[in-house]
């Protein structure tokens, strides 16, 4: 069942509802942030009506489109923190008093709202309408609607006292009502037993909770301490293993080096020793069309160790180190020679 289903007396027993709440969860949050019972609202009694205005609101406009959460989010946002705003503008120029200034937050306007309680706004009002509202709705609908009207009336006629109380206690006129002073008083006192006990089981909590939340703190430091000096260890070793690497690949460079050097040489001496008919048979090859990996070594043979003579008569030939040894080495076929 949506809101707009509902009956007028349903809406006004969730609007009593929902600044109950609202009321319990500014006790809550005072007292973890102050670490003290603070009687929060313009009321006497245990109800912010911000909360009842700014969540009915919220719900009315965006019910229909619950299944689109970014939307609900910060859609619920907005319209809270719109009703926040009016609600802080109209009090202050009423009563010249802030029941609440966000001055101090970062991305406030003139201390009515900021960007944190919008978010806060957005997290509470998506909760109460996903998880709260439809328990609510069940609750309102097990009443027949003369049994709600009567309660309605009931919690109206406290509202509208407590309000008028408020507002004589604020302008100085409530001396002169002392009979209405004493009703105010009972109902402000039952509202501080009920925030009190509230209070009392949120320190207690806490209390118990310090140790554990100690100890996960000094756990989460050391877990940083370690992880950062597991961060220097490793760049260490990195460091480490690079230089080693540059130190391979420099001696092995050198290894190739001599390797080619030493080919080079048991080349020379094999081609130096070439007979009279092996010479013939290299002059008269013909290297113009060769390809393959033999071929390649041959005219290589012939190019480099015998450049100079090649053309010569074979009793002419004369082999001769090449001036670029290395270079000739280095070609990927010669490991074929």
């Amino acid at each position: 069942m949506l809101i707009t289903q509902c009956t007028f007396p349903q809406i006004v027993c969730m609007f009593f509802i929902y600044s109950f709440f609202g009321w319990i969860i500014e006790v809550i949050y005072y007292g973890v942030t102050e670490g003290r019972f603070i009687n929060r609202g313009f009321l006497n009694g245990p109800l912010c009506p911000v909360y009842g205005f700014g969540f009915l609101t919220a719900v009315y406009f965006l019910e229909p489109i619950k299944d689109q959460y970014a939307l609900i989010f910060f859609g619920t946002a907005t319209a809270c923190t719109i009703v926040e705003l009016i609600a802080g503008i109209i009090l202050y120029q009423l009563f010249h008093m802030r029941w609440w200034d966000y001055s101090t937050y970062k991305l406030n306007f003139k201390g009515y709202i900021c960007f944190r309680f919008f978010l806060y706004w957005g997290i509470a009002a998506s909760l109460g309408l996903y998880v709260l509202h439809p328990a609510v709705l069940k609750f309102v609908g097990l009443f027949p609607e003369p049994v709600l009207i009567g309660i309605d009336g009931l919690f109206e006629l406290i509202f509208i006292f407590d309000l008028v109380m408020s507002v004589a206690t604020i302008i100085g006129f409530s001396n002169k009502l002392q009979t209405f002073s004493k009703i105010s008083a009972t109902v402000k006192t039952a509202s501080d037993y009920i925030g009190g006990n509230i209070y009392g089981t949120v320190d207690t909590i806490i209390t118990v909770e310090s140790p554990i939340k100690d100890s996960y703190d000094a756990y989460r430091k050391l877990v940083n301490e370690h992880k950062a000096e597991e961060n220097e260890l490793a760049k260490k070793h990195r460091q480490e293993e690079q230089e080693y690497f540059r130190k391979f690949l420099s001696s092995g460079k050198d290894a190739a080096g001599k390797t080619k050097d030493i080919a080079s040489e048991k080349m020379f001496s094999i081609v130096k020793g070439f007979n009279y008919y092996e010479k013939k048979l290299l002059r008269n090859i013909n290297i113009s069309s060769m390809s393959t990996a033999y071929d390649k070594a041959i005219s290589i043979i012939k190019n480099n160790y015998f450049k100079r003579t090649k053309d010569d008569d074979p009793h002419k030939m004369v082999a001769e180190e090449p001036e670029l040894a290395v270079e000739v080495t280095e070609n990927e076929d010669n490991g074929s020679v």
